[in-house]
C-alpha cells in the first residue's frame, strides 16, 4: 500500500527574507523593525548632543570620567558660580564692572563656557559607532554651538572694549599722593575725608580751551559716607597758588582773571602745563586744584573732568532725569552742542530732562544768576545719582562707556569711582550742599581765611551727622 505523498512542513520552514515576495506574488512588507531602529539610531547621537549643550561632560561620563567632570566644572559651575556672585554683590556693581581683573575673568568664564560644550559635542558625535547616522546630530551641534558662543563671544568683546574705556578714562598720576596736598588746614583730615574736584568745561562744538564753569568740591567722609557738595563760583577772582608754584611766579599777588581761566590759561602756556605735569593727569586740572586746594585750605585728592558735550550725552545714555521745580525756568538761547532748539521757558511742577533740557537747565542765566545756577547744578547731580540704579547702569553700561571715553578724565582709581557712584546713588548720603556765594563771600573779593574756616565747619558736619547752618 503506497503511503501518500505528504505536504512540506511549513512550522519548519524559515521565514521569508526581508523584502522577499510574498507567496501569492504580493509586494513586500516594509521592514517596520528596520525603520525602528534607523529612527533610534538618528535619535540617539542627538539627544546626546542636547545634553552635551546643557550638561557638558556628562554623556561622556561612562567614557572619560575625568575629563567629564573637568568640562562639567569649566562648563557649568564656573559660570553658576559666578552669576552668583555677580547677584550677591550686585549693590556693588559699579566696581565690578570697573574693575578689570574682574573683566579678564569674565572672559575666561565665557570661553570655557563655549569650550567645554564644543569638547564634549565634538567627544559625543566621534564616539558614535561607525554605521551610525550622525547629520541630524552634526546639524543640532552646529547650531546650538553657535547659538552658545553668540552671546558668549560678545560678552567677551564687550569686556575687552570696556577694559580699554577704563584704560583711557582713569588715567595715572604716577603714585599715590593727593593731588594737591595742604598740611595747615585747620582740621586736620588724615585719610577721614576723600576730597574730589568735579570740573565741567564748556568745551563743545564751535567753543575753546575749556573754561571750567562749573567746579563742585565733593567732601566724601570715608567712615560714614557722608557726602558735602561746595559750588565754587566762575566768576571768583584772586586764586592764590603756593610759593614756588609756576603760577605764583606769574601771579603772586593771586590769579588776574575769573578762576574758570585759570585751565585755559595753563592750556595757552606749554612752558607753564610742563611744569605741572604728573604722570598722565591734565596738568590744567592740576594747576587749577593746586590753587583751589592753596587759597581754601583744603586737600584734594583727585579730580573729574567732564566737557558739557559729554554731560548731555552721559544724561541721554542714563535715560533722562526727572526734576521738581517751584518756578519757571527761561533756557538759554543757543547752547553749543544741544541737540534741538530750546522751548522759552520749561515747569513750573515735575520736569522730565533729557540730555539737551537738562543742559539748557544748568546753564541758564536768564532766570537768576550764576549763583543759582550753581544750585541748579548741584541739584541735579544729587537727583542724577539718586535716581540711578545699579542695574540702570550695568544694563546701559555701553553707552555709559562710550560717552565716557569721549568726555571723562578722572585721577580716581576705579575703585574710588565705584565707592563715590555708589555712594552718590544713594541720595540720603548727600547730607549737605552749599555755594560760595554772596552773602556768605564776595566772589570779586573773597577772604580765603572765611571760606576755609566754612569748609572746615561743613566737614565738620558731616563727619559728626549735625546739620550745616548755612546749607
Amino acid at each position: 500500500m503506497t503511503t501518500p505523498p505528504t505536504g512540506p512542513d511549513w512550522q519548519s520552514l524559515p521565514p521569508p527574507a526581508p523584502g522577499s515576495p510574498t507567496a501569492d506574488g504580493a509586494p513586500p512588507a516594509p521592514d517596520e523593525t528596520s525603520d525602528v531602529e534607523s529612527a533610534n539610531k538618528n535619535r540617539g547621537p542627538t539627544r546626546a548632543v542636547i545634553m552635551a549643550l546643557v550638561l557638558p561632560g556628562a554623556p561622556s561620563f561612562l567614557r572619560r570620567r575625568l575629563v567629564s567632570w573637568l568640562l562639567l566644572f569649566t562648563g557649568v559651575l564656573v559660570p553658576i558660580a559666578a552669576v552668583v556672585v555677580g547677584y550677591v554683590r550686585r549693590d556693588r556693581i559699579t566696581s565690578l564692572v570697573l574693575d578689570t581683573t574682574i573683566l579678564l575673568i569674565v572672559q575666561i568664564v565665557c570661553v570655557l563656557f563655549v569650550v567645554s560644550r564644543l569638547v564634549t559635542v565634538t567627544e559625543v558625535i566621534s564616539s558614535r559607532r561607525p554605521g551610525t547616522s550622525k547629520r541630524l546630530a552634526s546639524f543640532v551641534a552646529v547650531v546650538g554651538t553657535l547659538v552658545v558662543a553668540f552671546p558668549a563671544g560678545f560678552s567677551v568683546v564687550r569686556a575687552d572694549q570696556l577694559t580699554d574705556v577704563i584704560n583711557d578714562v582713569f588715567v595715572n598720576s604716577g603714585g599715590s599722593e593727593p593731588l594737591a596736598f595742604i598740611g595747615t588746614n585747620t582740621v586736620d583730615e588724615g585719610d577721614e575725608f576723600h576730597n574730589i574736584l568735579l570740573l565741567g568745561g564748556d568745551e563743545g562744538p564751535g567753543r575753546w580751551a575749556l573754561r571750567t564753569d562749573t567746579m563742585i568740591l565733593v567732601s566724601v567722609h570715608r567712615e560714614s559716607g557722608r557726602i558735602a557738595m561746595v559750588s565754587i563760583p566762575r566768576n571768583l577772582r584772586g586764586l592764590e597758588f603756593p610759593d614756588g608754584s609756576p603760577l605764583h611766579d606769574q601771579f603772586p599777588r593771586g590769579f588776574d582773571d575769573l578762576t574758570n581761566a585759570v585751565y585755559p590759561y595753563v592750556y595757552a602756556h606749554p612752558d607753564i602745563a610742563a611744569q605741572y605735569l604728573r604722570g598722565a593727569l591734565a596738568p590744567e586740572a592740576v594747576a587749577l586744584a593746586t590753587g583751589i586746594a592753596h587759597s581754601m585750605q583744603v586737600t584734594i585728592h583727585d579730580y573729574v573732568l567732564v566737557n558739557m558735550q559729554g554731560f548731555l550725552d552721559l544724561i541721554d545714555a542714563l535715560g533722562g532725569v526727572t526734576v521738581t521745580l517751584d518756578k519757571r525756568i527761561p533756557m538759554p538761547g543757543n547752547v553749543p552742542g544741544a541737540k534741538y532748539r530750546y522751548p522759552d521757558l520749561i515747569g513750573p511742577g515735575e520736569v522730565d530732562l533729557d540730555g539737551t533740557l537738562a543742559l539748557g537747565y544748568v546753564r541758564s542765566r536768564a532766570a537768576d544768576s550764576d549763583y543759582s545756577r550753581m544750585g541748579r547744578q548741584r541739584h541735579l547731580l544729587e537727583q542724577l545719582a539718586a535716581q540711578t540704579t545699579g542695574s540702570e547702569v550695568l544694563l546701559k553700561f555701553p553707552d555709559l562707556a562710550r560717552v565716557m571715553r569721549d568726555s571723562v578724565r578722572t585721577s580716581l582709581s576705579t575703585d574710588e569711582f565705584a565707592f563715590l557712584a555708589d555712594r552718590l546713588r544713594s541720595g540720603v548720603n548727600i547730607q549737605e550742599s552749599v555755594g560760595l556765594a554772596p552773602p556768605l563771600i564776595n566772589p570779586g573779593n573773597p577772604d580765603w581765611g572765611d571760606i576755609a574756616s566754612l569748609i572746615d565747619a561743613l566737614q565738620e558736619a558731616i563727619r559728626t551727622g549735625v546739620d550745616f547752618p548755612f546749607a
